[in-house]
């Protein structure tokens, strides 16, 4: 117990060097609180090995979360998915702080223990993914909380939005806070989360999800976003050139028992 807790005071300590002091304020009700998101990205093995992984998210891992005060929590699939196919899960925390509490709490919960053994006692023919990417991310000021999407969407586009430097991604953002999300509002695009990567493998950057009821309406909405004039002047103004060197875009759909 104390080798775990000196190791958990050495990783905020060491994080907190790092990133702002927002991430581990915990702070729940100041006008400026933020959300923080995990991303995992499951890289499955075989599409017929998905069951294991969602039997496991549906009865173990998502009500552990859940008890724990992450919630909703979202499942998606990979639409249209080549080898390897992926699976996204979406764990929204109320602070910084609490993406290491929620962790130790489930390492130390029966339920959540007992609940997961038919998945931990999976053999290694019968092995479920290759690996999975873990992203933390803190919402944009523009953005602050998650916003659950009305109606039944079909559709939901992830969009990472890499940068050259920090500044430059810095530039990005202040873009969408000042300016570019509320022509998202304009056009009807309707954004699920936004966030500042704070930790993974494609920093710096920002990323976002989108969702819609179908491919067509995707189509639409974003060659009316590109058609605008608002869009024309703001995306020629000289603070924020250069702030996107590359743009990663995947398709998904939510699983039947996704909280989102």
């Amino acid at each position: 117990m104390k080798r775990r807790n000196f190791f958990r005071s050495a990783l905020l300590g060491a994080a907190g060097t790092a990133l702002s002091t927002s991430v581990f304020a915990g702070e729940r009700t100041s006008p400026s609180h933020r959300q923080f998101y995990e991303l995992r990205e499951y890289e499955l093995v075989r599409l017929n090995r998905q069951e294991f992984l969602d039997q496991y998210f549906r009865y173990a891992l998502i009500p552990a979360l859940n008890r724990a005060g992450s919630k909703p929590v979202g499942v998606f699939r990979e639409m249209k998915a080549r080898y390897p196919g992926r699976m996204l899960l979406l764990i929204p925390y109320e602070s910084g702080r609490d993406f290491f509490k929620v962790k130790e709490e489930l390492a130390e919960n029966k339920i959540y223990r007992n609940a997961s053994k038919k998945y931990n006692a999976l053999s290694v023919d019968d092995s479920v993914y290759t690996r999975y990417t873990t992203y933390l991310l803190e919402a944009i000021s523009g953005f602050p909380e998650m916003k659950i999407p009305s109606g039944e969407p079909k559709v939901f586009e992830l969009r990472n939005y890499q940068s050259y430097s920090e500044d430059a991604s810095k530039r990005k953002i202040e873009m969408f806070n000042r300016e570019e999300l509320a022509l998202f509002d304009e056009v009807g695009l309707s954004p699920l989360f936004f966030g500042k990567v704070l930790a993974g493998d494609t920093m710096p950057s920002l990323t976002y999800m989108l969702s819609f009821n179908d491919m067509n309406e995707r189509d639409r909405l974003w060659k009316e976003f590109d058609e605008s004039e608002k869009w024309k002047a703001m995306k020629d103004k000289p603070e924020y050139a250069n702030s996107v060197s590359y743009v990663a875009n995947r398709y998904y759909e939510r699983l039947n028992y996704s909280q989102i």
